[in-house]
């Protein structure tokens, strides 16, 4: 990189850091409720963008999907996608925003009672600052690899580079600057990776000799829907099932994702905002990167490819790593002047985006779920002052972790998105669906996760196994203690079970309660009306990601059918719900 290419990346960071800076004084006018909802006035096309953006930890992770998968990699999370994603928005993303909390750790005071319930709240509160601090390390490791081939910096400069700029705008601009600097920077990474596709296709022989080189090297690149042999069909079972409960994971449907809903302007803005989230997140952010992806597999070699199939083919490039697919693309292409530090910056608005996210959300619960029941009246002013220093807390523990202990970026990128939340998934579906499940259920999802994630997957070696084994123990064994426990220990008290449905209006099985409760007559479907919606956006969403692998393979009677079921059922469950 250059004198002008790094100018560019001054840039990024200086037009982040002005955005987020501008929110400051809005962040604290309601003291930390205020700081860390935006003053519930967010809009669903805010929330959408920035849901995104935050998703969105690097452009080189669906690179290197398609480079170690072939064309039907991405499957690897579009399958429990395509179901989580609609679901939150029929379901989940109006409950999140009427209870009027701070923290989805909040939840738990709300839903059970007693001294258990808040002990549990603050465990749990723990628990997603944990995932938060190992989230923001293996963000920060795939960065470093990914922009490695261009950048000679360490994890640790990359952290004080790039995570300091973020860090200042997320302290002082709270979740209204970490949302609309996700927009700019979401703005950013779109344009630059579809620029760069544009470019680096003519620069090798264009679309049809890049499908033809692909097509004699790696036949079986171009299958678009596994399973496939990398893919086995037991892996896309244990990926739908995951989507089924993935409202409760922290990294999908609760967690950040919910942070916005709560911040909503009101109950269709949320909703609105995750559809807007929906079509972002599945199709258009990844429309560039699966390209990138498909001519990176035209360009390069892996050690597993190595390992299956035998030498490197003449005149490809043996990558000691796939996460440095994105890089090296850069460096196989010549590019106007600057424009790498477009391509840098587009990769580390992604980076920060997310990281500011991780950042104000980990913070919240400390100050929401811990700090202040303990300092019940602090000044608002106050409260954003402990607030920004929680944030700035996180960063650093989160720094810790990504120089010291984080590696393997394939292996984490399953990890982060999977196992480690697996134990707790279930809890999406029990806490609002069924009445009686209680906080001592709640409690063992929480105390016994995380740490029999990290047993299973690195102590004992099931990240060397197939990855169904590893995922369905996990999530057989905690819906059988989740229940177990919850049968064996008392229900929690009609008037707490009251005055959650009151406030929150669940659907499922709470008839003994919704028959004593004083909830006035609402306009709320139906269960079986959520199920026929919760249909339509799952068949909906699944031909929209039909159809946008379709355009790669060349195959347009399927992108037809996809894109034909992607308006149709989705333009039916806008009317339905809006």
């Amino acid at each position: 990189m250059g004198v002008v290419d790094w100018a560019v990346v001054a840039s990024l960071c200086l037009v982040s850091l002005l955005v987020g800076l501008y929110f400051t004084k809005k962040a604290g006018k309601q003291g930390a409720t205020g700081y860390f909802t935006g003053n519930r006035s967010l809009p669903w096309w805010a929330i959408g963008l920035s849901n995104t953006a935050t998703y969105q930890s690097g452009n080189g992770g669906f690179v290197m999907l398609v480079l170690v998968f072939g064309l039907a990699g991405n499957w690897m999370w579009w399958a429990s996608w395509i179901i989580w994603m609609p679901l939150v928005a029929v379901i989940w993303a109006r409950m999140w925003r009427r209870m009027q909390i701070v923290t989805t750790a909040e939840l738990i005071t709300l839903r059970y009672g007693g001294k258990p319930s808040f002990f549990a709240r603050k465990i749990y509160a723990l628990l997603l600052f944990s995932y938060a601090i190992i989230i923001i390390g293996y963000i920060t490791g795939f960065f470093a690899k990914t922009i490695a081939p261009l950048v000679p910096l360490t994890e640790t400069q990359i952290l004080l580079l790039f995570g300091g700029v973020t860090v200042v705008y997320t302290v002082f601009g709270g979740l209204m600057g970490v949302v609309f600097t996700d927009v700019v920077q979401f703005a950013i990474l779109l344009v630059g990776s579809l620029v760069f596709f544009f470019l680096i296709v003519p620069q090798h022989g264009g679309w049809a000799a890049i499908v033809d080189r692909i097509r004699a090297i790696r036949p079986d690149a171009f299958h678009q829907i596994p399973p496939t042999p990398l893919i086995p069909a037991l892996t896309m079972a244990m990926l739908v099932i995951q989507g089924l409960f993935f409202a409760g994971s922290p990294t999908a449907g609760e967690g950040m994702t919910a942070q916005r809903f709560m911040g909503a302007k009101n109950e269709r803005h949320a909703m609105g905002g995750q559809l807007f989230n929906s079509f972002l997140a599945l199709s258009l952010r990844t429309i560039p990167l699966i390209g990138l992806g498909v001519v990176a597999l035209s360009l390069f070699w892996t050690k597993d490819l190595l390992r299956q199939s035998g030498p490197t083919p003449g005149g490809m490039k043996l990558l000691a790593d796939p996460a440095h697919a994105w890089g090296e693309l850069i460096n196989a292409t010549k590019l106007p002047l600057g424009f790498i530090g477009v391509l840098v910056a587009s990769e580390a608005a992604a980076f920060m985006s997310t990281l500011s996210s991780l950042i104000n959300w980990g913070s919240s619960l400390v100050i929401n779920d811990i700090y202040r029941p303990l300092r019940p009246n602090e000044s608002p002013r106050r409260q954003v002052l402990t607030s920004r220093l929680a944030a700035l807390l996180l960063f650093l523990l989160a720094a810790f972790v990504a120089v010291f202990f984080v590696e393997g970026m394939v292996s984490w990128f399953l990890f982060i998105n999977s196992v480690m939340v697996i134990f707790i998934l279930p809890l999406s579906w029990l806490r609002f669906f069924w009445w009686r499940f209680n906080v001592w259920g709640e409690i063992a999802a929480i105390v016994l996760g995380l740490p029999l994630s990290i047993l299973l997957w690195f102590i004992l070696g099931f990240q060397n196994k197939p990855f169904w084994q590893g995922t369905g123990i996990l999530f057989l064994a905690s819906n059988a203690v989740l229940i177990t426990v919850s049968l064996l220990t008392p229900a929690e008290s009609k008037e707490t079970l009251v005055r959650f449905y009151e406030r929150c209006r669940p659907p499922g099985f709470w008839k003994p309660i919704r028959a004593i409760a004083r909830v006035q007559e609402t306009e709320d479907p139906s269960t079986g009306h959520l199920m026929v919606d919760c249909g339509l956006g799952i068949a909906a969403c699944f031909g929209l990601v039909v159809a946008t692998n379709a355009v790669f393979a060349g195959a347009w009677e399927l992108f037809a059918v996809g894109l034909s079921a992607a308006a149709g059922f989705g333009g039916w469950l806008i009317k339905r719900i809006f």
